[in-house]
């Protein structure tokens, strides 16, 4: 009985650290998380668009994080080295750990540096994801208009909930057909909004992004993505007081 609760009072002193941490060192940091509660909703071809958009019109290094089991960036980062094309930035494997996070010294250096560092975070969630999912700054969830779609998020909203974090929270629509008439568009739109900023932009369904790498954006990926990236964008610069 003794050791749940001091195992309880533990977890509660390391979320109020994490807390501590995130409030002061906001200024100076730039994390953000891609994530999702379902995977399919095509969050690893947005987080590999976003690094290489951002790669060209920012002044900070970029860091690349893959915590999805998958591996799909890290994976797609490792077969473009045969491009004669330079990197971009550099992609790690992160997660293989228990708590990867659990280390408070490795906190503070991600949240001191001046880099933007970008993490792909898995389709499941469980609670080893609790310490990124807290200390982000910004999270970003992509959504369909599916009837699973808009459970998972919904039930994603939830988990950030409960884990009281105060990232800002940016939904994005993902693979939108704006030749389908979405029944169920207006009310999620509605529901979500009241949850983080709802980018006015969607990435549309486009086949060009299905053969996205990681040293480039074509002209056709780069107008694809050019609208809802330049509003998240200019909504991370103005929630943050910061340049991406």
């Amino acid at each position: 009985m003794n050791s749940k609760k001091e195992e309880k009072k533990e977890n509660e002193t390391d979320s109020c650290l994490l807390k501590i941490i995130n409030y002061q060192l906001k200024t100076n940091t730039m994390i953000i998380t891609f994530a999702t509660q379902k995977g399919g909703a095509g969050k690893t071809t947005l987080a590999i668009a976003f690094a290489n958009y951002i790669s060209a019109v920012s002044e900070r290094k970029i860091n690349v994080f893959d915590f999805d089991y998958q591996k799909s960036f890290y994976n797609k980062w490792k077969e473009d080295e045969v491009s004669e094309l330079p990197k971009l930035y550099e992609v790690e494997i992160a997660g293989d750990e228990q708590r990867p996070f659990s280390d408070f010294e490795q906190l503070i250096g991600l949240k001191e540096s001046k880099d933007v560092n970008v993490f792909d975070l898995a389709g499941t969630l469980d609670e080893k994801y609790s310490d990124l999912l807290i200390y982000s700054d910004v999270i970003i969830i992509p959504f369909e208009y599916s009837d699973v779609s808009v459970k998972s998020t919904l039930v994603f909203k939830n988990v950030l909930g409960m884990l009281e974090s105060e990232a800002e929270r940016i939904f994005i629509r993902s693979k939108y057909d704006k030749g389908y008439k979405y029944l169920n568009q207006k009310e999620m739109d509605t529901e979500i909004s009241k949850y983080g900023m709802l980018i006015e932009s969607p990435v549309f369904k486009r086949n060009c992004l299905q053969t996205i790498d990681t040293r480039k954006l074509t002209y056709e990926q780069k107008y694809a993505v050019k609208n809802p990236f330049n509003e998240i964008i200019e909504y991370i610069n103005e929630a943050l007081q910061t340049t991406i």
